[in-house]
């Protein structure tokens, strides 16, 4: 009975693959059976019940993508779980620990997302990770091009991330097929960004997020 409530537990994520082209696509994240492993193998048996997003598109035209990038996505009481399944025939990154506001973390390769849960465009948050496990993590007042600004000194405490190379990081030598990265975002530390929202979410609930994939 249990298993058969999760299956209906659902919430939507509108989430957008592109800028320009203005690409916007729903996507039901379902409740997680049990707890996620967040270890990056995609191997937990919740990951098998949920289909992955459509193929990312380059952001500026809304044209195919050399390389593929999909994600899945869940969530329980505490977390939301996103998930990145990234082609990469070679797999790179140079830092170890993000410190420097000065440098973005997406000069190197990347998967990135913001989380806007009410969708009003304000107080959003945005999470980097590269393939050696570095993150940037900041809270945006609204878009840059409408004068936002951005707090560096804010950053998840509770963030969970795993990743895992499938090939050999930072070799050119050895081909690579691809790289995986899994997050779990903490639903008390988003929370404060969207104060009208239900946290957790409720059934039907809808949130905004952006989805990228830098290589």
């Amino acid at each position: 009975m249990r298993r058969a409530i999760f299956a209906v537990l659902v919430f939507c994520v509108f989430f957008s693959m592109t800028l320009s082209a203005q690409t916007i696509r729903e996507y039901t994240v379902k409740r997680a059976p049990q707890a996620i492993a967040v270890d990056g193998r995609l191997d937990d048996p919740g990951w098998d019940a949920v289909p992955f997003t459509e193929s990312f598109v380059i952001y500026n035209t809304g044209a195919a993508a050399k390389l593929q990038t999909r994600c899945k996505m869940l969530w329980d009481d505490s977390f939301l779980y996103i998930a990145f399944l990234m082609e990469d025939t070679d797999v790179w990154g140079k830092t170890v620990v993000w410190t420097d506001p000065k440098y973005c973390l997406c000069s190197e390769e990347v998967a990135e997302i913001f989380i806007d849960a009410d969708g009003d465009g304000l107080e959003y948050l945005e999470a980097e990770i590269n393939p050696l496990g570095a993150v940037m993590d900041l809270k945006l007042s609204k878009e840059f091009s409408k004068g936002g600004t951005a707090d560096y000194g804010w950053s998840y405490k509770n963030l969970k991330i795993g990743i895992t190379v499938h090939g050999t990081l930072n070799n050119q030598a050895s081909t690579d097929t691809s790289w995986t990265c899994e997050f779990a975002f903490p639903f008390s530390e988003i929370a404060p960004t969207a104060p009208s929202m239900n946290f957790p979410p409720k059934p039907g609930d809808s949130w905004r997020i952006n989805l990228y994939r830098y290589d």
